[in-house]
């Protein structure tokens, strides 16, 4: 026999779940509200990559949404382990998706910053101030010039200094120390 999960209770389980594999990081897991019911927000400043959270969130879906069809694509159930002698039990999560956001700090920016002037092809670019707040608007450079940081190649004029931030942390953990 199959339980099922509603995606108020999917939330509370995610919540569980990223707290236990990210202490000192704070997330927040909300459902969505009217057509979107089914949906389930996670957003959390600077912490563990986009990869690693979405490893763990994504496993409580019971569809998601598949862009190349415009359609959803069930999951099929999961096998929970039962707590002491009980045998596993069968569930069906009742979420369509869950969406993640990933903001960062000024205290970010900075570590960005740092990671561009020692990590990337140009050195000198300066993404955002002391303080950490980022600069206004395109990032300066020849039209037919490349930066290249965290590894990805993008385009001067089509560079800002959030996209830099996003290029230099997309694979970095900003989890606190343990």
């Amino acid at each position: 026999m199959t339980n099922y999960i509603i995606t108020k209770d999917v939330a509370k389980l995610i919540r569980a779940q990223l707290k236990a594999a990210f202490p000192g990081v704070k997330f927040s897991v909300r459902c969505s509200t009217g057509t979107a019911s089914a949906w389930i927000g996670v957003s959390y400043d600077d912490g563990p990559t986009y990869d690693q959270v979405a490893n763990i969130a994504r496993a409580f879906e019971g569809r998601s949404f598949n862009g190349m069809t415009d359609n959803y694509d069930d999951q099929g159930t999961a096998l929970i382990a039962g707590q002491g002698e009980n045998m596993p039990v069968e569930v069906r999560y009742l979420c369509d998706g869950v969406n993640i956001t990933r903001t960062f700090t000024p205290a970010a920016h900075l570590e960005a910053q740092r990671i561009v002037a020692t990590d990337s092809n140009k050195r000198d670019l300066v993404i955002c101030d002391d303080a950490g707040k980022l600069i206004q608007g395109n990032l300066v450079g020849p039209e037919d010039e490349v930066a290249v940081i965290g590894g990805r190649v993008q385009q001067y004029p089509y560079l800002d200094a959030h996209m830099a931030v996003h290029l230099a942390l997309a694979e970095r953990d900003l989890t606190p120390a343990r």
